[in-house]
């Protein structure tokens, strides 16, 4: 359920907050290396992969890195870019290097502002209501096909 619950919510995020169309840029930053952990990146192969520096930052290139599949699923998940990256990089010199990278990237891409309409704030509300109306009328399906699959 959770899942068809995130996956509905970032189809709602997608239409208020789409990702740039071309991120040849962040690449051409980042020299096809994870942001992270600096693992080479190849995109014909699709190893890597744009994360969010701020889970709750947005999709605009002010809030986007590159990561290698290993630091952008297994290890990062959502947790805020810059202490993921102390953790990752004990190594000052390395880590400060990193950083610099990452922050001169955010710099150069400042965030646009969004703030939603009263009317936009509205849908979001009744979409939310939906979803959590979708979870709830999953489970009673899935307790009636329960019972009926456990029914001499």
């Amino acid at each position: 359920m959770s899942q068809a619950k995130n996956r509905m919510r970032r189809t709602v995020e997608e239409i208020l907050d789409p990702g740039p169309r071309n991120v040849d840029a962040l690449w051409e930053h980042f020299d096809a290396r994870c942001a992270y952990c600096g693992k080479g990146l190849s995109r014909e192969r699709r190893e890597g992969h744009v994360d969010h520096a701020d889970p709750d930052g947005g999709n605009d290139l002010g809030n986007l890195v590159l990561a290698c599949g290993s630091c952008n699923g297994d290890e990062k998940r959502e947790e805020p870019w810059h202490g993921f990256l102390r953790r990752k990089t004990p190594d000052d010199a390395l880590f400060a290097e990193r950083e610099g990278r990452i922050r001169a990237w955010l710099d150069q891409h400042p965030r646009p502002s969004t703030e939603d309409s009263p009317e936009i704030a509205h849908v979001r509300e009744e979409l939310e209501g939906m979803i959590e109306q979708f979870a709830v009328k999953c489970a009673e399906l899935k307790r009636l096909v329960s019972q009926r699959d456990s029914a001499p």
